[in-house]
């Protein structure tokens, strides 16, 4: 036989239950209604990263992200590259620029950069490599 208390705590677990259903269930109807949502944008475009080698050394040009590193590709001395990456590698976190010499030695290497939809990455290889310099701003 069960006691009331018991009865009585069931029910009370039950009508929790339909209460969250109810309420989960007039969130997902507001949040899925029939007009479009014109500033979410599910899929942001890749980043662009500009790169000017004021070194006479060739660069080899990479993002570290997630502790896994992406060569992007080579940048010529006293030249300048344009890269880009997609938005899945920096989302959530932070994207390292590092510009490895070919043929010397050192690495010059960004900050980790936070980087929003929209938005563009400078990174200026120094001719002393410890004073490059990178920034994230609007193109």
């Amino acid at each position: 036989m069960m006691h009331h208390t018991q009865f009585g705590a069931r029910m009370r677990r039950r009508m929790r239950g339909v209460a969250f259903a109810a309420i989960c269930g007039a969130l997902a109807a507001c949040s899925h209604g029939n007009q479009p949502n014109d500033d979410f944008d599910p899929r942001p475009g890749p980043i662009p990263i500009h790169v000017k080698n004021e070194n006479f050394l060739d660069m080899n040009i990479a993002v570290v992200a997630g502790g896994t590193t992406r060569r992007l590709g080579q940048v010529s001395g006293n030249s300048t590259g344009d890269f880009t990456v997609n938005w899945s590698i920096g989302n959530g976190g932070g994207i390292i620029v590092t510009a490895t010499p070919i043929g010397g030695s050192g690495q010059a290497r960004s900050p980790a950069l936070n980087v929003a939809p929209g938005q563009m990455i400078d990174f200026r290889v120094a001719s002393l490599l410890r004073q490059s310099v990178a920034t994230v701003h609007d193109p």
